[in-house]
């Protein structure tokens, strides 16, 4: 058997997540690092829907920090598509735009690596 590893010296430690919405923007940003899934999903949906307030035309959506993406947090990304006439996605890693394409979010979003 393998050794197992832990980011966090306590195992029952939460991996991270941090997001950040900026709705004084030009356009208004939502920034996510760490796991976009299930455990994460209300706080992106939060940020997401503070930025929805303000009823902007476009929205961008910063995704470069992020290391994983669900079908929880995709289903956030159509959500939002339907509320706002632009959005951009910005992309770091390459398990991030295999899941957008594997959706074929491509053509819903302006994807940028």
């Amino acid at each position: 058997m393998g050794a197992m590893f832990a980011a966090e010296p306590d195992w029952s430690a939460p991996p991270y997540f941090h997001v950040v919405a900026d709705v004084e923007a030009e356009p208004p940003c939502v920034a996510v690092w760490g796991e976009l899934d299930l455990a994460s999903v209300a706080a992106f949906r939060d940020a997401l829907n503070e930025v929805l307030e303000i009823r902007p035309r476009e929205l961008l959506i910063d995704l470069t920090q992020v290391t994983f993406i669900g079908s929880t947090g995709i289903r956030e990304l159509v959500r939002v598509h339907r509320e706002v006439e632009r959005i951009q996605l910005r992309v770091g890693t390459g398990i991030v735009l295999r899941a957008l394409e594997t959706a074929a979010l491509s053509e819903l979003f302006v994807i940028v690596e």
